[in-house]
């Protein structure tokens, strides 16, 4: 659903996407991650093609990085264009790249392009270098990967979790199925489309649909096999932003002004609380999609501007002007209070209010311009104008865990969690922990689960292990 989060924004950003690539073995193990990309065909195949890095001197040359070494030439013997070395390589830390004709007028690296690619090695190990003239790809074989996995290899790789998995989600954009109850199309707002958010003849704009109209559609839901329903974000929203052309409304539930209560274009707390009972007496589940990274958008800058200023050039500094560094600081204790003035490379301006009150204050959110999608910006940018939270502040994280463990005793059985990797790993480490500790003691069935938007293995696996 990264899309929905674009109606209309203050300003807007294209989406960018880094690959990287690692090599990594460990006692025998070994993964290799890399996007594919469109080959690009040499006219002639290379002279020579020699593995070249700060593994050298362990294989036999003179010297690392030596691109005229023939002890570690790769060769193409049946001329198909895939070029190979095999070498026992000591235990360590390297980098490594292919250079072309025994000099660097010619080197391809990470992704074929011209970064060196890491390769960690936690023991001895007889390793298979490949590479391909057509793609300029580097690939990586490992000949001692014997058999199966068995209960040796458990210290490397835990059995996969698969908690959850169970469940045959019906996943829905609540204002978009069906209207049960048109008293609410409105919101309780009064006024035209630009006040209400109300328009059936705008895709940018509420519909009507609601969740009463779930209710009324639950034996066809449940009908289809679905075993739990999975909605959209719920909780109440900024009902239009923007003017104009540039106008639309919170429909699909990303600008949100109140995380402790349902919008009332949807029917509110209490009709949430009648699809739970619903749910729960037909042996069905109820998951909310949730969001901790960021608000409406409800601050401007004083300067009127909002491009990305990254912290090495504007760093932030504490109230009492000393420069910080918030990510090293990130879930701690002694974690700095900044001040709205000085701190920043902009000045917030708040413009309208949110719940928990918390968060209005300014100094929670990283207040640095729009997310360039890359580098810190991921996590500190704005998400195209919506206000992105500090959650490295520990207020932030304790914020989070009150809201939502409200909504695990609500009667709610699970979360889908909501751009993931724009928010700081310190944040989940903390945070899971709480909400698995109160699913422990109220509900040990409780599951939940989050958006990586990325096809990038490099990008998606530490969100598994270290988020």
């Amino acid at each position: 659903m990264q899309d929905l989060h674009v109606g209309w924004h203050r300003r807007s950003r294209a989406l960018g996407a880094v690959a990287a690539t690692t090599l990594t073995l460990s006692a025998g193990a070994i993964g290799l991650a890399a996007q594919p990309a469109a080959a690009v065909a040499d006219e002639t195949a290379p002279a020579s093609v020699a593995l070249v890095g700060s593994l050298q001197d362990e294989l036999g040359c003179s010297a690392d990085w030596d691109p005229a070494c023939d002890a570690t030439e790769l060769t193409d013997v049946d001329g198909d264009g895939t070029w190979e070395y095999t070498a026992t390589v000591p235990a360590g830390a390297y980098e490594i790249k292919v250079a072309l004709n025994d000099s660097w007028d010619t080197s391809y690296g990470k992704n074929g392009g011209a970064d060196n690619i890491p390769l960690t090695l936690a023991g001895d190990a007889e390793l298979t270098f490949t590479w391909n003239q057509d793609n300029h790809r580097i690939g990586l074989v490992s000949t001692d990967l014997t058999g199966d996995y068995t209960d040796a290899d458990a210290a490397l790789a835990a059995a996969p979790v698969r908690q959850g998995t169970a469940e045959q989600f019906y996943f829905v954009l609540t204002d978009r199925f069906a209207n049960g109850d048109t008293s609410n199309d409105a919101g309780g707002l009064t006024g035209g489309r630009d006040i209400t958010g109300l328009d059936p003849t705008d895709k940018g704009y509420y519909h009507g649909g609601d969740i009463q109209g779930l209710i009324d559609h639950l034996d066809y839901i449940q009908g289809l096999g679905t075993t739990a329903i999975w909605l959209t974000p719920s909780f109440t929203n900024q009902p239009v932003q923007g003017s104009g052309a540039d106008a639309s409304a919170g429909y699909h539930g990303y600008w949100i002004t109140d995380f402790t209560s349902i919008d009332p274009h949807l029917g509110g707390n209490e009709a949430l609380a009648q699809l739970r009972d619903a749910l729960h007496a037909r042996g069905m589940k109820l998951y909310l999609d949730i969001i901790t990274n960021h608000t409406a958008d409800l601050i401007s800058y004083e300067e009127g501007t909002y491009s990305y200023v990254e912290t090495a050039d504007v760093p932030y500094t504490d109230a009492a002007g000393n420069v910080v560094d918030i990510s090293a600081l990130a879930g701690q204790e002694d974690f700095p209070t900044l001040d709205a003035a000085t701190s920043f490379p902009y000045t917030p301006v708040r413009n309208g209010d949110v719940i928990p009150e918390v968060l209005n204050d300014v100094t929670l959110y990283h207040n640095r311009g729009d997310s360039t999608w890359t580098g810190e910006s991921t996590t500190m940018g704005d998400f195209q104008g919506l206000d992105d939270l500090m959650t490295e502040n520990p207020i932030v994280e304790q914020t989070f865990e009150d809201v939502y463990t409200a909504w695990m005793d609500f009667g709610v059985d699970g979360f889908r969690i909501d751009t993931v990797k724009h928010v700081n790993y310190e944040f989940w480490q903390a945070w899971t922990a709480a909400i698995d500790a109160h699913a422990e003691a109220t509900n040990p069935d409780f599951f939940t689960f989050g958006e990586v938007y990325d096809a990038d293995a490099t990008v998606l696996s530490p969100h598994f292990w270290d988020g």
